[in-house]
């Protein structure tokens, strides 16, 4: 019985998902949209940990969830 070995891409080459719930990729128009916000005002108005909140969690944080995700993260 013989073994193939996997095919490792770099980064995203060759990886093709038509579909996500995590984010939305316009490359027609150059826009990248996480959880319906535009990476621009994600970056412009956000921090680190809100974004990694949003991604993981599907909203951003209230004030109260942020503080709490932070001393989590501190905690790991």
């Amino acid at each position: 019985m013989s073994q193939e070995k996997p095919v490792i891409h770099k980064g995203l080459e060759g990886i093709y998902v038509c579909e996500s719930s995590i984010s939305v990729i316009y490359g027609d128009v150059g826009k990248l949209y996480y959880r319906g916000y535009s990476i621009e005002d994600l970056a412009e108005h956000s921090c680190y940990e809100e974004v990694t909140y949003l991604l993981l969690y599907g909203k951003l944080p209230t004030r109260r969830e942020l503080d709490d995700f932070k001393k989590t993260l501190v905690e790991k």
